[in-house]
Parts: structure tokens; sequence; C-alpha cells
């Protein structure tokens, strides 16, 4: 069998088909479940029995069981087997046609391009500069498989620095607080004998900690803390 685009394309469905191309398939939006079931055996079968064009048939039966999300539970695995393929490389074919629609799609790229982008991201953002990258610089799949990896790997190295930062600023305000405390104590005959003008001064500086202990009072308790009104005398 002749595996040009053409030829495959003539081999589909009158009906159903909205648009098919290299990189995918387009369905019309009122197919129903017989003609999305119908569909799905047909492009099994046609990846079967075609030598060649692996990754469009791949696509293709991706974005028709991406089309049936609530009715291909459960049929990967045979429709993997009628296609003679991995029921891995169907649900990973189903998850990027999810994440990356057939009009997003970068007609300079291979269909493995997006298969190493829609597997790594779920944000369409995300995944449209990881295509539009790999399209501007001419990426091969690996290049762009190795650019993605090291990216997770400092978002990874991130993640975990930040508990740690955070450990380090609990800290320091812990030990702040035990300072204050200190000075406080040692002082206290000191500020008992603040003048009016002095203590509203005083406590104009220190407006955020009432609500910091009493939420830290409510949290020791196992309590909900509701914030005072700012604006309430």
């Amino acid at each position: 069998m002749r595996t040009d685009l053409q030829q495959l394309v003539a081999e589909l469905p009158a009906t159903g088909i909205a648009r098919a191309s290299r990189l995918g398939l387009a369905l019309g939006p009122q197919l129903d479940q017989d003609s999305w079931r119908q569909l799905v055996a047909h492009l099994a079968r046609l990846t079967r029995t075609t030598t060649g064009a692996r990754q469009t048939l791949t696509a293709w039966l991706g974005d028709a069981l991406a089309y049936g999300e609530l009715s291909c539970r459960g049929r990967i695995t045979t429709c993997a087997s009628e296609a003679g393929l991995e029921p891995g490389t169907l649900r990973n074919a189903k998850m990027v046609c999810g994440r990356i629609p057939v009009s997003c799609r970068h007609d300079a790229l291979t269909w493995t391009h997006h298969c190493e982008v829609g597997l790594a991201f779920a944000d369409p953002g995300e995944i449209e500069q990881w295509l539009r990258l790999a399209e501007e610089e001419k990426l091969t799949t690996g290049d762009l498989r190795r650019r993605i990896r090291a990216h997770q790997a400092r978002a990874r190295n991130i993640a975990v620095k930040a508990p740690s930062l955070r450990s380090v600023v609990i800290f320091q305000l812990m030990r702040d607080l035990r300072a204050t405390c200190r000075m406080l104590g040692q002082n206290r005959d000191l500020w008992r004998h603040w003048s009016p003008a002095a203590a509203q001064s005083a406590l104009q500086e220190l407006r955020d900690l009432p609500d910091f202990v009493d939420e830290l009072r409510a949290r020791a308790l196992g309590r909900v803390f509701v914030p005072r009104d700012p604006q309430a005398n």
C-alpha cells in the first residue's frame, strides 16, 4: 500500500473528518458514538496494514481517542493490539493530542517533536513556547529532549532549594523575635514610663503585632484565625 499522505487521506471515511494532515486529524463536532467507534477501528486496521507513515497514523489515532475521551476508557489496549502498537504509545498519543490541538501543531516539526513537548508540559502557553523554540532553532528531537530535561532538572533544583530558603527565613524571624523579647524584658522599666505620645508612636510601629500574636495563638490551639477589621476602632 502506498504511504504518501494523499493516499492515506483517501483511505479515511467520507464523513466525520473535518481536516486531515501529516500531524493530526480534526474530527467533525457532531460525530456520533457509532461513527466514532467505526473510525477508531478503521484507523487501527489502517495502521496495522500500512507500511510506513507510522507517525501520522499514530497521531490520527491519538486525535480520535482524545475526541472520544469518555468513550475510550478500557479501549486503548484493544485498539493498540488491533493497530500493532504498544498500549503506552497510544496512551501517550492520546495525551499529546489532548494537550496540543491540531490547529496548534507546527507543520515544520515532526510528530515526535510534539510528543516530546506534549508529554513534558500541560500548560498551553509553555507548550507553544517550546514548539516555537524547536522550530526557530531547528532542534532535532534528541536536542529538544535534552533541552527539556535540563529545564526540568533546573526547575526541580529550584523546588528543592525553595523549602531550604524558607527554613532560613523562618529561623531568622524566630531569632529576631527572641532578641526583641529579651530587649523588651531588659528595658521594662523604661517603656512602662513612656508618655502617651511615645506610646502612640510605638503602637503605630507595632500595628501588625496584634494580628501576628492572635494568629499564632489560634494556630497553636488549632483554631481558625479571623483577621481583625483594620477600619474597626
